[in-house]
This record gives structure tokens, C-alpha cells and sequence, in this order.
């Protein structure tokens, strides 16, 4: 099993970091561009401005337009994703297509040809995403959420930015933070299914003249020191249930105590027989759908329990939610039920490697949190030495109820 966690890793002259995973027994093969420039890392002034330069990649111009496109020609997909701290294109294409589709990549990326008339359709484009964003309702309590826990830090903020921002940015404002934070130094690329040297050594070589950029500034964070509001509640038309949002601050990816946190949000929600399912769905019914995750980066953290409830069934679920938590802090968690949740988590990161598209977001996530193509290795096994011991002590740290942040979002009057 270890040998499918482990992939290759080599760094460029020109600083552009490689990671290779060949599957010689798929039928194609994936190559990802991913840069180190996420809605974490813009100006609070700018907020947006990454996933805009994200849609001008593959809508920036007729040429970009006909580019993206032709990956189809190539019997490809083409993904491009924005998240906290990165952008990043997945192509999917036939073997034999790879080494087009890599320089299509290269050229989206690389390539610093904006049209204005472009600009203002995108603009357009990314005002209906906004708003279409906010009629969504867990994404609604999780911003609240995240504004509750975190005073200083971009996570606050939403991924797509405000619409003032967005109205208000300019053609030079987003060629400048592209120029400036689109070099090879702060990029990786990623070749993974069926490819052979002569495909890697021709796309390595290509990718390995783009000229190395001045390294961009890291905006610094304040650290978060104010407690969590207790409750943050807000009113929306069109919704029929009261979405509800428990969570609390807690560390970067790399941090020790970071499998534990994960483990807790596998044992709270993950699968049938997580505890919270069994006791709001099975035992109450008071929801049909409960989940928790641990969600962390570079420079951040918090893990959250979102749940959708009828609004007369809110408090009930808040306190089983709390109860959970405090459980979780004075008992033990039993082995058996710990082994479970080790292997709940195994079984979805082996799916996910065995998936062509999970696995790139999987090595590129590991490699930009530890920069070792035995990140994933290292990972499992630290999650496979987590105790019952260790589940009381992170819990007690950092769940106990002053540290917890909960969001409402209810139906309006």
C-alpha cells in the first residue's frame, strides 16, 4: 500500500515544482498546473481578484476561449477551480493527446493576453456566480461561521469576493497581480496516468523555459486572539429550514495535533455510523443530513458540524451537537469505534488515489501543505498512530464550549 501513497518530486531550475504519479494501467492521463495564489493570498481590497484571474485563464480572450476548448479536440476535460490558496487547471486527456494539452495549459497560464471586452463579460459572468452563490444556504452559514471565528484572517472572507470588489476591480489591477504572482517559483505541475519518458521529458522541457518572476510578497495575518461570538443569527427569505453552523478555531495542516482534528470530524460525522448522524438522524430525526469536517491549510484552521433542521428543532440540535462535543472532552472514545473512523479516513483517501481526478487534488493539496512527495505516507501513519488518549486532549483544547462559534441561518418572517 505505501508504494501508492509515494509519488516523485523534483524541482525545476527556474524553481517550478514536479510531482509525477504514473498509473501505466489507466486508459488516460492527467496533467495539473496549480499556482500558489488562492483567495488567501490577495489584498482584502482586492478580494476576488484570484478566482477572477481564474475565469480570464479560459475566458480572457478569443484565443484563450478557443484554447480551452480545443482540449475537447483532444477527447479531454478541462477543470479550472479556485480555492483559499490556490488556482489551479486539470486537464484529462488520451495519452497520445498529453503533450498538446500540456502546452494549452501552459499557454492559459503562462500567457498575459487580456482583452478589456473580455474583462467586463467576465465581470458579468462573475456577479450572476455571486449572487447564485448567495441564494445557497449552507454556503450562507458557513461565511457567517467563518466570520465569527476568524477576526483578521482571508478565510473570513468569501472565496469569489464581494460584489463592490468585484464591480469595482480593473483590467490592470488583475493583469498586475497575475504578472506578479504567476511565475514558475510559485507554481506546480503535476503528470499522473499513462504517460512514458519520452511524454515527461517533452513536457518537463517546455515548462522549464518559462523564466523565473520576482517572488510575491505574503500578505501577513494578524493572529486571532478574541473569543468566538456565542451565537450569530440572521434571517432569509425563501429557505423553509434553519441551517445551523457549530464550530471553533484550530491549526495549520502540519500542526501534531492536526490527525486527531481530522479524526474527530470523521468520528462526529463521517458516514452512517458517526455519532452525530445516530443521534440527530436515527435516534431524533430531526435532519436528514449532518456532517463535520476539519478543515485546514497553511496558516489556518477550524472544524465545524452543519446541520439543516426544522426551526423549532434548532436549539434541540444545537445542545445534542454541544453534548457530543463535551463527550468527546470527559470520555474516552472506545478503541473499536477509533479504529472505525481510521478506517473510514483510509478507505476514502485509497478511493480516492485509485480516482484520476481526486488523486491530483489529493498529491497537490499534500505537497503544498508538506513539500514532500512522502507527505501522504507520513500522513496516514500519523492518523494510524492517533490514541483515545490523544482524541480527549485535542477535544478539551480546543472544543470546549469558550472556544465555539455557532451560526443560524433561518427562514425570514
Amino acid at each position: 500500500m505505501s508504494n501508492s501513497l509515494v509519488w516523485q518530486r523534483k524541482v525545476l531550475s527556474n524553481g517550478l515544482t514536479v510531482l509525477l504519479y504514473p498509473r501505466p494501467q489507466a486508459n488516460t492521463a492527467q496533467l495539473a498546473l496549480a499556482v500558489e495564489y488562492g483567495s488567501n493570498q490577495e489584498p482584502a481590497e482586492l478580494a476576488g481578484v484570484a478566482h477572477f484571474i481564474e475565469h480570464m485563464l479560459a475566458g480572457g480572450s478569443e484565443q484563450r476561449i478557443e484554447q480551452s476548448r480545443s482540449i475537447e479536440n483532444f477527447g479531454g476535460v478541462m477543470d479550472l477551480y479556485t480555492d483559499r490558496e490556490q488556482v489551479a487547471g486539470v486537464v484529462d486527456v488520451l495519452p497520445e493527446k498529453l503533450e498538446g494539452a500540456s502546452k494549452i495549459l501552459s499557454d492559459l497560464f503562462f500567457g498575459d493576453g487580456f482583452e478589456s471586452g473580455k474583462f467586463e463579460v467576465e465581470q458579468k459572468i462573475i456577479l450572476n456566480e455571486l449572487a447564485e452563490v448567495a441564494d445557497v444556504p449552507t454556503i450562507k452559514v458557513e461565511e457567517m461561521l467563518l466570520e465569527n471565528l476568524f477576526e483578521y484572517h482571508p478565510i473570513r472572507r468569501p472565496i469569489g469576493g464581494y460584489t463592490k470588489t468585484i464591480k469595482h476591480l480593473t483590467l490592470p489591477q488583475l493583469t498586475q497581480e497575475h504578472k506578479t504572482n504567476y511565475g514558475p517559483q510559485n507554481m506546480r505541475l503535476i503528470l499522473s496516468g499513462n504517460f512514458n519518458k519520452k511524454n515527461q521529458d517533452n513536457i518537463l522541457e517546455s515548462f522549464s523555459n518559462k523564466e523565473k518572476t520576482e517572488n510575491p510578497s505574503t500578505p501577513q495575518v494578524k493572529l486571532e486572539s478574541s473569543k468566538p461570538k456565542e451565537m450569530v443569527v440572521r434571517e432569509k427569505a425563501g429557505i423553509t429550514q434553519s441551517y445551523l453552523s457549530i464550530g471553533a478555531r484550530t491549526i495549520n495542516a502540519t500542526h501534531k495535533d492536526a490527525p486527531a482534528l481530522d479524526l474527530i470530524g470523521t468520528l462526529l460525522g463521517g458516514g452512517t455510523s458517526s455519532r452525530l448522524f445516530i443521534e440527530l438522524r436515527e435516534k431524533h430525526a430531526i435532519t436528514y443530513d449532518v456532517n463535520s469536517a476539519h478543515c485546514k491549510g497553511s496558516d489556518f484552521g477550524y472544524l465545524s458540524v452543519n446541520c439543516a433542521v426544522n426551526t423549532q428543532k434548532a436549539t434541540k440540535a444545537q445542545k445534542l451537537i454541544l453534548k457530543e462535543l463535551e463527550k468527546l472532552q470527559t470520555s474516552l472514545v472506545p478503541q473499536e469505534e477509533l479504529e472505525r473512523a481510521k478506517q473510514i479516513m483510509l478507505g476514502g483517501i485509497l478511493r480516492g488515489m485509485d480516482d484520476s481526478h481526486d488523486a491530483m487534488e489529493i498529491i497537490n493539496y499534500m505537497e503544498a501543505q508538506f513539500g514532500s512527495e512522502l507527505g501522504l505516507q507520513e500522513y496516514v501513519a500519523n492518523i494510524q498512530g492517533v490514541t483515545s488518549k490523544d482524541i480527549q486532549t485535542v477535544a478539551a483544547q480546543y472544543l470546549n464550549k469558550a472556544e465555539l462559534g455557532i451560526a443560524i441561518l433561518k427562514p425570514k418572517k
